[in-house]
Parts: C-alpha cells; sequence; structure tokens
C-alpha cells in the first residue's frame, strides 16, 4: 500500500466543521471507556528559550490505527509570525503497522485543540445566540472563533489579545462579527462564553470578573504552572469538567492549584465525556458557572488524524507516494 501524504489544504479540503468538532466528541468519550483506548507520550524542554519537543501516540481499537505526533512547541513563535507548534502526524495500518499516511501535525493539533473547545462549548454553553468572548489571537483562537461561529448561535465575538492593537484581526476572521475589547475584565464582563487560548503562567481571569451563567473554557493551562484562570474561578464555578480528570488532576494548573488549596474535591473535576453520554445533566440552571479544562490528549489526534485520512484516501485527496 502507498503512503498518503496531507498538506494543509488536503485536510481542510476533506473535514468541515461539524467533522472536526464530531471527531473531538468521539475522542473524549473513547477517552473514558474503559480499555478502548491506549497511549503514550513524552516530552522534554529543548535549548531554545520556553520550547518543548514531544511525542504523543495513540490508538482505540476498532475505531483509529496507531497514530503519532511528534514535533515542537515554541511560545515565542508568534513574535516571528510563525504558529508555536510544528508537528508531523504518521498513521499506521491497525493490523500490519504499515505507514499509510503523513500529515501536516501542525493542522491537525491546531483543529483538535480548537475543536476539542468548541465541543465543550456546544455541550456546555447556552444555546441562544450570545456573546463569546476570546483571550489570545493567535492561531488557535482564530480556529476556535472560526469553528464556532459555523455550529453555534453566536451573537458576536469580544477579542483581546495586546498584539491585537499592533496587527488587527487578520483576514481568516474577516466578515465574522468580531469587536476588540477594551480589556480583559471587559470581555469577561461582557461575555457568556469565555475561551483563554493563551500558554499564560499567571491568570487571565479573575473570578470577580464573571457573571452568573458564565462557561469559561480553557486551553492552554495544561501544566502545573500554567495558570489561565485565578482561583477564585474555581471557587465560584458550580461545575468544572474536562477532558480526562485524571490528567487534570495532575497536571492542570488551575485544577492542581485549587484541589491544594482545598477550594476543589478530586471527585468534583468530571469528564465532559459524563454530559456528552447522558449521564451527567451538565448545566441545569441559566445562572451556573461552569468550567471546562482542555488539557490535550492523544486520542484527540489519533480521531481526528484517522478521519482525515480516511477522508482523503475515499475522495483521492492529497499525494500518493511510495518510499
Amino acid at each position: 500500500m502507498d503512503t498518503l501524504v496531507l498538506s494543509d489544504a488536503d485536510i481542510r479540503a476533506v473535514l468541515g466543521a461539524a467533522d472536526v468538532v464530531d471527531s473531538q466528541d468521539h475522542a473524549f468519550l473513547l477517552a473514558t471507556t474503559s480499555g478502548h483506548v491506549r497511549s503514550a507520550h513524552t516530552h522534554y524542554a529543548t535549548f531554545a528559550p520556553d520550547s518543548i519537543a514531544f511525542a504523543h501516540s495513540a490508538i482505540a481499537g476498532g475505531d483509529t490505527g496507531v497514530v503519532f505526533k511528534t514535533g515542537t512547541q515554541h511560545p515565542r513563535n508568534g513574535e516571528r509570525g510563525l504558529p508555536t507548534v510544528h508537528a508531523t502526524v504518521t498513521v499506521h495500518d491497525p493490523e500490519s503497522g504499515q505507514t499509510v499516511g503523513v500529515l501536516n501535525g501542525t493542522t491537525i493539533t491546531t483543529l483538535r485543540t480548537a475543536g476539542g473547545l468548541v465541543s465543550a462549548a456546544r455541550t456546555l454553553s447556552p444555546e441562544r445566540p450570545h456573546t463569546v468572548g476570546v483571550l489570545g489571537a493567535g492561531v488557535q483562537a482564530t480556529e476556535f472563533v472560526r469553528l464556532i461561529s459555523e455550529l453555534m448561535p453566536v451573537e458576536r465575538f469580544l477579542m483581546w489579545s495586546p498584539s491585537l492593537h499592533r496587527r488587527g484581526l487578520g483576514e481568516r476572521l474577516s466578515g465574522l462579527p468580531v469587536e476588540v475589547a477594551a480589556s480583559p475584565q471587559d470581555l469577561c464582563e461582557r461575555s457568556r462564553t469565555i475561551a483563554t487560548c493563551t500558554l499564560s503562567r499567571t491568570p487571565v481571569v479573575e473570578g470577580a470578573w464573571l457573571r452568573p451563567g458564565t462557561t469559561v473554557l480553557t486551553m492552554g493551562s495544561y501544566a502545573p504552572d500554567r495558570r489561565e484562570l485565578d482561583l477564585a474561578c474555581s471557587e465560584r464555578a458550580e461545575l468544572i469538567f474536562t477532558d480526562l480528570p485524571e490528567q487534570a488532576l495532575r497536571s492542570n494548573g488551575p485544577v492542581v492549584e485549587a484541589v491544594k488549596a482545598g477550594v476543589l474535591g478530586e471527585d468534583a473535576v468530571r469528564p465532559l465525556a459524563d454530559v456528552l453520554r447522558g449521564d451527567h445533566p451538565g448545566r441545569t440552571g441559566s445562572g451556573e458557572t461552569v468550567v471546562f479544562h482542555s488539557n490535550g490528549l492523544g486520542i484527540q489526534d489519533a480521531t481526528l488524524a484517522w478521519r482525515a485520512y480516511t477522508h482523503a484516501r475515499a475522495s483521492g485527496v492529497g499525494t500518493r507516494i511510495s518510499f
């Protein structure tokens, strides 16, 4: 069998917004299905400032082949006009192990991260049109806005980032109802759904800024030293969900802090899959404050990459090569 190579354009040609977000719903369900997922990951600091190299791998029995993602993360790349993550994804046949696909891993990372946040928003946020606030203006923030605008009834977007005042909103957001907020506090006070698309080590959202009924979604608090939310946010939240509680309890900065401070019990951190499969009602009142923490799981990459590969193979998209 030949190997199918998929570029950014190829992946986007075969995956619409619904494909991306539905794949993340499925990934969250798979992650909490006992014995169905096998995965491993490693990372280490490189010699570039604040950068890491990583390798993730996962397979879901009967759902995906073996998928590897390897790459680097350079938070300072925004200053260079480059993506934070550069990665390659390889897809392997589940029976023979043959390399059947090589995909743009930066695109897979961007889509699955933003898609996972939209999955949570769709599950936990109000269904009626409302204001969505986005802290951050990088690739992930832009992708989140693009995806959610296609799948949910958003009245308007508020965005804030120091870079917005230097470079503007960018072409990918043209035609969408996006405004630049005056400050993070202004954004939070005027939004019903808030997405934090940063890599901040200090809180960008304070609990005192949240109105009752707000849904807060974090993307960049996946390590113990990264805290996009302050402790008051965890104290105010009636419900806290995550992609995988055991991982969040080990490595999610706001969760680790809240448990250590005694304001959050470990059993109060629930998987989003409980709501997706109907085991938990999720939001039950318009005044509840709800938080979702994304940690990033290998099965998210695997589910999305496998979907892109199978769609492209079936439709003749991509470049076929023989090593």
